[in-house]
């Protein structure tokens, strides 16, 4: 998986890209560490270009969701389709945490 970062509405953007799974965590754990740092809003994970998503994750997301929440800051989703769509909406995550179709409607809310 690869990260890319920007800065988007006082946001913390990051686009992933690639499968979300235990690899890519173990790989990127010290970028979500530093996300709960981060000094914005929050973070907003761009999933458009994410093709498989594991329990590994899903660990990673709720942690630094409830890390953010902790903080008054919130962790938000755009770009969400196939498996990585179905298992958030199976698993519920997505009543949690918001999700939106792409980084438009994100902006626009």
């Amino acid at each position: 998986m690869n990260v890319t970062e920007l800065k988007c509405n006082d946001y913390q953007l990051v686009e992933l890209d690639g499968d979300f799974d235990a690899a890519a965590v173990s790989t990127h754990k010290a970028k979500f560490e530093h996300y709960t740092n981060c000094s914005e809003k929050g973070v907003v994970f761009d999933m458009s270009n994410v093709s498989f998503l594991d329990a590994s994750g899903i660990g990673a997301m709720v942690f630094l969701f409830k890390r953010l929440r902790s903080d008054n800051r919130d962790l938000k989703l755009i770009g969400l389709s196939g498996q990585p769509k179905r298992l958030i909406q199976l698993l519920r995550i997505d009543q949690t945490i918001s999700t939106f179709e792409d980084l438009k409607s994100f902006l626009i809310h």
